[in-house]
């Protein structure tokens, strides 16, 4: 339940304090404020207040630093609050007609990881393996990489970790051996991650993550779910996955298809990966349903029954 999670005051929660975000004219800001209040002013123009507080709201800046005030106000229209949000922005670029070609010439594309092989492994239906072994990612983790954050400014780190976790039990109940690459708020490094599937010779991976938009994009306009993945092997498990969540989220969440991306942890040769992007933390609707009990356990069975899917089917 996120209602024991309410503060007391107004809070913005993106742009964190002393962030520097990329050259952009607008940028969003995402808060809370105490229940009972309805009416949030970013800039002086009026937020969308969800009942349970949570707001999202489109900001104007300009290269250097902004002061961008937040106030609310209660039934009575006094103003109950006020937040003064620093954000500084990055000054735009000169492109220079001339070095286009000769930059587009220094960038190399991405390479499969170091520590990987060149052959996919074998399908464990192939290899009658009945007790495949998982290797489950919550994504970010530890003091610094926090990941998105919501609008009641709870890290989209400790979401994905609570998932992982209700995804854990309800495989180990099917029979699956399943491995995690973090059991609690640690700082694992990004390519250490796909590197533990490799030593414990797993016969998938899955990174658990809960999205948000681009800097200068409204967060109302953005919400589906998505499944990464980089080549072959890991697109057949993110079909799978993905196929299931649609059938579970229809008519609450938008499916976005099986993308591909060149990240870290799909960028395997040997062994299976995606990428589970559930939903956008960022938005007031999806920050409950993030962290709803009830949804996370349903979110879990579909993941859970996208790779048995995917166990049965070479």
């Amino acid at each position: 339940m996120i209602l024991p999670l309410i503060i007391a005051t107004l809070s913005v929660a993106f742009p964190r304090e002393g962030t520097k975000i990329p050259s952009v004219e607008k940028c969003y800001l995402t808060g809370a404020v105490p229940p009972g209040v309805t009416n949030v002013f970013v800039q002086g123009k009026a937020a969308s207040v969800h009942p349970l507080g949570g707001w999202t709201a489109m900001a104007d800046v300009s290269a250097g630093e902004n002061a961008i005030e937040v106030f609310s106000v209660d039934p009575s229209g006094t103003v109950t609050q006020r937040v003064v949000r620093n954000i500084s922005v990055a000054p735009k670029k000169r492109i220079v007609k001339e070095a286009i070609s000769s930059v587009a010439e220094k960038v190399q594309p991405y390479k499969k990881l170091p520590c990987a092989g060149d052959v996919p492994k074998v399908h464990p239906a192939l290899r009658g393996v009945e007790n495949p072994l998982v290797v489950l990612d919550p994504g970010h983790g530890g003091p610094v990489d926090k990941g998105a954050i919501s609008p009641h400014s709870l890290p989209e780190k400790d979401a994905n970790l609570r998932l992982a976790k209700v995804l854990k039990s309800e495989l180990e109940k099917r029979g699956w051996g399943v491995i995690m690459t973090r059991e609690d708020d640690s700082e694992i490094s990004l390519f250490k991650r796909p590197e533990i599937a490799h030593k414990k010779n797993a016969d998938v991976f899955v990174s658990i993550h809960h999205n948000a938009p681009p800097f200068d994009r409204d967060p109302r306009l953005f919400r589906y779910h998505c499944v990464y993945a980089w080549n072959e092997i890991g697109k057949k498990v993110a079909e799978a996955i993905n196929r299931r969540m649609a059938s579970s989220l229809k008519g609450s969440v938008k499916d976005n298809g099986v993308l591909h991306a060149n990240y870290a942890v799909t960028r395997n040769p040997e062994i299976p990966s995606c990428l589970v992007e559930v939903d956008f933390i960022s938005l007031p609707e999806g920050e409950i349903d993030s962290w709803s009990q009830e949804r996370q356990k349903k979110v879990a069975l579909a993941i859970a029954d996208g790779l048995d899917d995917w166990k049965k089917t070479p």
